[in-house]
């Protein structure tokens, strides 16, 4: 029944797809009979939705009774994914067991547990928790005989049937319209290159949150995940200042001339956002990883996330491509045009050697309305030091803020971050940016790796070699929605 669904769903869409080729080969009459001919397809899904749903009340019956009776004993319900079989606990002990997973990892939503059954089974918990404790005993002693056992070392092989995503993922990807088939086709489809042990889905999360903490770019872009090597994101053509695409209207007498007189269509492009490899690597004492009162993930993520941290922010904004990221200013970094991508708006300073108050105003305007309402300027802390010197024609300073009142600062109106990756004041160098960050893309490749490396030279040194390799892109696919200020007279 779910096959006929989803089998049900993409008839419907190979429909639309079809009118809508139709429509731009002007063949409007064929292209309605599509159009209702997938329709007809949505509502004979929704009746199998329907019925889906129904089966799978049905089956959570049981669990309902459970909870029933638990709430009449006065008792908090515990987790329905506690897992039944295996070496749990019994008995009182497994009712007491069920908290931890949700101090732990949270409470989950009924319909992310629905999916997370279908992908991993009733023991979704357990699987992560083994997972990672087979990770910290990798970390700790590498694959050292009789310390992990064969199922441990399994847990963590780098394939993308070990990724075990976290329920925040799960729910992402249930809002995106994705079926549990869907996810889990593409992390059986997914490829890992081979070295190292899969670092656990959740931890890798918690790398990528301290990464936001300590830069700017990936706390404001769109960011994705993706199991290839590569993303396409689609991109419509063609607009303008006021329009967003290419399709505009035309004004007719009452009985048009032809059928196709206001005949107008959307311009569709792709941009590609290429998965790129960052490694970053980091010495631990052998006691320090064999002191087992030490949290060692704290660690790692703290040293991980500050050594990759700044160079991706870096690359997010001044990258030029060519096996690293895209950044928003690209070559321009370097006084000459971008190469892969054109559209950013160039603003001269007024001034060959330093920022103007005209310059910032020009910067700000340059950008029409819709995108001004979400953006904010950047700049590095030698900037910043500059712009708060400026004053308006009575004196003002531009800059305004009220520390004390929790407001963060603002240049005529608008939030302005510091980050050291972008140039400083110099000439034809691009020193701030202004824009909406939603219009650059950072996507992130599920599955992490790290290897421990051990050998003669750091054996003797008391120490460990831990090397952590991510793959992840970055590309702007909305140009239009960013300005530059170049240090320039004219």
């Amino acid at each position: 029944m779910k096959a006929q669904y989803e089998k049900l769903l993409k008839d419907a869409k190979a429909a639309l797809d079809e009118a809508g080729t139709k429509i731009g080969e002007g063949r409007i009459e064929e292209a309605k009979a599509l159009q209702e001919k997938a329709k007809g397809l949505r509502e004979q899904a929704s009746v199998v939705k329907a019925q889906l749903d129904a089966l799978s009340a049905l089956e959570s019956d049981e669990k309902d009774t459970k909870i029933a009776e638990l709430e009449a004993a006065g008792k908090k319900p515990v987790r329905p994914m506690v897992v039944d079989s295996g070496n749990k606990p019994e008995g009182d002990d497994k009712k007491a067991f069920a908290p931890v997973y949700v101090t732990r990892y949270g409470e989950m939503k009924p319909a992310v547990e629905q999916v997370i059954k279908d992908l991993y089974g009733t023991d979704y918990y357990e699987k992560r928790e083994k997972q990672r404790t087979a990770f910290v005993k990798y970390i700790r002693w590498g694959l050292q005989a009789g310390r992990l056992t064969g199922e441990e070392v399994g847990l963590i092989q780098p394939h993308g049937k070990n990724i075990i995503l976290t329920t925040e993922a799960i729910e992402h990807d249930i809002k995106s319209g994705l079926w549990a088939s869907d996810i889990k086709a593409s992390l059986e489809e997914s490829q890992i290159d081979i070295g190292g042990a899969l670092v656990p889905d959740d931890y890798r999360a918690e790398i990528i949150k301290r990464l936001m903490g300590l830069v700017q770019v990936r706390g404001k872009a769109l960011v994705v995940t993706t199991t290839r090597d590569a993303i396409e994101w689609p991109r419509l053509e063609g607009g303008t200042a006021q329009y967003t695409s290419a399709v505009r209207v035309t004004w007719v007498d009452e009985t048009p001339t032809s059928a196709t007189v206001a005949a107008t269509n959307p311009t569709y492009g792709l941009v590609r956002i290429p998965v790129h490899t960052v490694m970053a690597r980091t010495d631990l004492s052998r006691n320090l990883l064999e002191d087992a009162a030490v949290n060692l993930l704290d660690i790692l993520a703290d040293l991980f996330a500050e050594a990759m941290a700044v160079d991706e922010d870096t690359q997010f904004l001044t990258g030029t491509g060519g096996g690293r990221p895209y950044g928003v200013l690209g070559d321009r970094a370097n006084g000459t045009q971008e190469t892969i991508v054109a559209g950013v708006t160039d603003v001269n300073s007024g001034n060959a050697t330093a920022i103007t108050s005209d310059g910032l105003m020009d910067l700000v305007y340059s950008l029409p309305a819709q995108y001004r309402g979400r953006a904010s300027l950047i700049a590095s802390r030698t900037t910043h030091r500059d712009i708060r010197k400026l004053k308006d024609g009575q004196g003002n300073y531009l800059w305004q803020t009220n520390y004390a009142a929790g407001q963060p600062p603002t240049i005529l109106g608008y939030p302005i971050a510091e980050d050291e990756g972008m140039p400083a004041i110099a000439a034809n160098a691009y020193p701030v940016l202004f824009g909406d960050w939603k219009g650059y893309v950072i996507v992130d490749r599920v599955g992490m790796t790290i290897e421990r490396v051990s050998d003669a030279v750091l054996t003797g040194q008391n120490t460990v070699a831990v090397f952590a390799r991510r793959r992840l892109g970055g590309q702007l696919v909305a140009p239009w929605a960013f300005s530059g200020l170049q240090i320039a007279a004219s």
